[in-house]
């Protein structure tokens, strides 16, 4: 059988170039210092290796979430230790106010104090993460209190329905009415002690004489005839000039539609494969009281009508509820506390994890130098051998062409 010119040529460039893939494949690992570029080079190996990016990249994930989480629980814990130290205030001003050596007008005096108190601690409930409210539970682009302003000062106070309004037509002096918003209807609780400000076609009437107003619940006693009329948007006497009502008044967060949210809900974070952890504390834990049933904010405002009317029972009383807020406070802070240590743990093995996985896919990526090297050197030798070999072998003449 004869061989052909052609037959050998095309044998030697087939070894040729298959021993210049051999070296460009060992030349690929060597200067990129990655074993595994295609499931060829090693179907398991590459198997595992995509599992092991998979399962690093889930990690990274979990990372980011728990420090997201620490991040958020650090924030709330922060606010929660300055609504602490307001509390550990108030209760020492409840005890100097409760005292038998002191008079009324002192405790105006400590009043004023409680009420700045009592607006910085509305303002602690609003305190924010990365622009969420902490302490509203799942409805956290809705602050779960605000200060709001009941005005009766301009024509356009009263246009607006901004002035607060009481139905009195037909009541005996003595009766009790509640206040509504002019807008909504809706009943308007927790009032600021001392900042309502009542009068009739510019007479002003006197607390306590003329009229009592229970700031919590927002109803008032009448006393003058003069005050017993019909306030409400739409009569008479809701206009400027008429019955000016103005207060400054503490409102529960409401959401785009005017409707008032609960700030309830947990806001949760994926810390491990199948662990979701809660990382809010919410507005019920915070400042509700289960065993009494009494709010924080309740227990602020009563305190605060205790200085503003000179009751010292109420004051005296004030500091039992100002100590339960105090404990309701320092559970919450306990439960963050336990969230904080958990995360810190998991975070602490997410990191042990991610140092174990990335070790093992570089022994499973990662070229071994030595190794590659030499075998490059030998592809690289036979390589040259096979092009002196084929130089030798292939010399044609006119005879192969015959």
């Amino acid at each position: 059988m004869r061989t052909s010119f052609k037959t050998v040529n095309r044998n030697m460039q087939h070894v040729i170039n298959s021993r210049y893939a051999d070296m460009a494949r060992l030349q690929e690992k060597i200067s990129t210092g990655v074993r595994l570029h295609r499931p060829s080079d090693d179907p398991v190996d590459v198997s595992n290796a995509l599992k092991l990016r998979t399962s690093g990249k889930q990690l990274t994930q979990f990372k980011k979430n728990i420090e997201d989480g620490l991040g958020y629980m650090s924030v709330t814990e922060s606010a929660m230790d300055s609504m602490n130290n307001l509390l550990q205030r108030m209760r020492e001003l409840a005890i100097q106010g409760s005292s038998d050596t002191i008079g009324e007008n002192e405790r105006i005096f400590i009043q004023k104090e409680v009420n700045e108190l009592s607006r910085q601690m509305i303002g602690l409930s609003v305190t924010q993460f990365k622009g969420d409210y902490v302490f509203n539970g799942t409805q956290t682009k809705t602050p779960p209190f605000s200060f709001e302003k009941s005005s009766a000062s301009t024509l356009e106070d009263y246009s607006n329905q901004k002035m607060a309004y009481f139905m009195a037509d037909g009541a005996a002096p003595g009766s009790t009415v509640q206040l509504f918003e002019g807008f909504s209807g809706a009943p308007i609780r927790t009032i600021m002690p001392g900042s309502l400000q009542l009068s009739v076609q510019g007479v002003r009437y006197t607390e306590g004489v003329d009229y009592t107003l229970n700031y919590e619940s927002g109803e008032i006693t009448l006393f003058n005839p003069a005050l017993l009329q019909d306030t409400n948007p739409g009569s008479a006497h809701y206009a400027a000039g008429e019955f000016s009502i103005s207060f400054d008044f503490i409102s529960q967060g409401k959401n785009i539609h005017g409707d008032t949210v609960s700030g309830q809900g947990d806001v949760l974070r994926e810390i491990e494969n199948g662990i979701i952890m809660p990382i809010n504390i919410t507005l019920e834990e915070v400042f509700n009281n289960s065993i009494t049933g009494n709010t924080m904010i309740g227990t602020m405002i009563r305190f605060n009508q205790a200085l503003h009317t000179n009751d010292q029972p109420g004051i005296q009383n004030s500091i039992d509820e100002l100590t339960d807020s105090i404990k309701t406070l320092l559970s919450a802070r306990a439960t963050n506390g336990a969230r904080v240590n958990r995360f810190e743990t998991t975070l602490e093995r997410n990191e042990h994890q991610q140092v174990t996985t990335t070790a093992l896919l570089s022994d499973l990526e990662d070229t071994k130098m030595a190794e590659a090297i030499s075998k490059f050197v030998l592809a690289e030798n036979i390589y040259n051998a096979a092009l002196k070999s084929a130089a030798r072998a292939i010399q044609p003449s006119l005879v192969n062409f015959l």
